[in-house]
């Protein structure tokens, strides 16, 4: 059994404390972003919190999700060898999540309107950003793409709800997720803009339905003060809302328009920040 989550950041940064933890946390993963780029010989340029921390509703035993942009030496994208586009490391009793994403590839997602990335690079969380991070959210403001976007959200909603929340005891979380990614669903579809990641911002679209705002406040509330692990009753009534609102938001995305954009825009740009031009 682990021990809890205070005692594995003391046992694995004894020298966390009695400072701070919040900024002795962001010096410490700022360390291990540099140590991960001497290791693979690559360079961060974006780093974020992404989850629940990002969103506004972590619990006290939340752990860091941290995510980041890196792209090569020139030479690594001349090998005709298959090469690995991600990276993935955990550390700290799991307190500490490291995911990147390569360049290319984080390019390509962004053609594709990946939610994941768009959260990204609209964390209020920011843990390291290069100069090159400006012309690459100046890409992801013009290669925009509500449809995909929409679609991500609603598929999001609708694999968590099948998985975790259609049953007797799940988990408190999964209805915070589920709602926060339909609330993005309504935001694009009411608001016509990209929508914010943070909940207390995002749950704005709930106000006028009294069902969902008081649901959703309890949860948000409940999660700040309870752990990670923990269950509620199913609500049936909450229930029949969800799968109402995926039908709704898969038929409204489906509807909306299939965007064509010049893709070279994005090829220059990999081209000129990979080659130093």
């Amino acid at each position: 059994q682990n021990p809890p989550r205070n005692e594995a950041i003391a046992h694995f940064f004894p020298d966390l404390f009695p400072v701070s933890l919040p900024n002795i946390m962001k010096n410490k993963i700022s360390e291990r972003l540099q140590a991960l780029e001497k290791q693979h010989h690559i360079k961060i340029f974006y780093a974020v919190e992404s989850g629940s921390r990002a969103w506004g509703f972590a619990s006290k035993d939340s752990d860091y999700d941290v995510r980041f942009l890196y792209y090569h030496q020139p030479e690594w994208y001349f090998s005709v060898s298959k090469q690995t586009d991600n990276l993935v490391k955990m550390e700290g009793n799991n307190l500490l999540d490291f995911a990147g994403w390569e360049f290319k590839k984080a390019l390509n997602l962004l053609l594709k309107g990946n939610m994941s990335l768009y959260e990204w690079l609209h964390s209020p969380i920011v843990y390291k950003q290069e100069d090159i991070f400006a012309p690459f959210q100046a890409l992801a403001k013009e290669f925009y793409n509500p449809k995909a976007l929409m679609f991500s959200y609603v598929g999001l909603a609708e694999n968590n709800y099948k998985a975790y929340a259609d049953g007797k005891k799940p988990k408190l979380k999964k209805y915070l997720y589920i709602l926060r990614t339909l609330a993005a669903c309504h935001w694009i579809e009411q608001r016509q803009t990209p929508p914010p990641i943070e909940m207390d911002k995002l749950k704005e679209v709930f106000r006028h339905e009294p069902l969902i705002w008081d649901f959703l406040n309890n949860l948000i509330e409940e999660k700040k003060k309870g752990t990670e692990l923990g269950v509620i009753d199913s609500p049936v009534n909450i229930n029949r809302w969800i799968e109402k609102q995926i039908v709704y938001y898969k038929q409204q995305a489906d509807s909306m328009p299939t965007l064509q954009k010049n893709t070279q825009p994005l090829s220059d740009f990999f081209y000129q920040t990979v080659m130093g031009k």
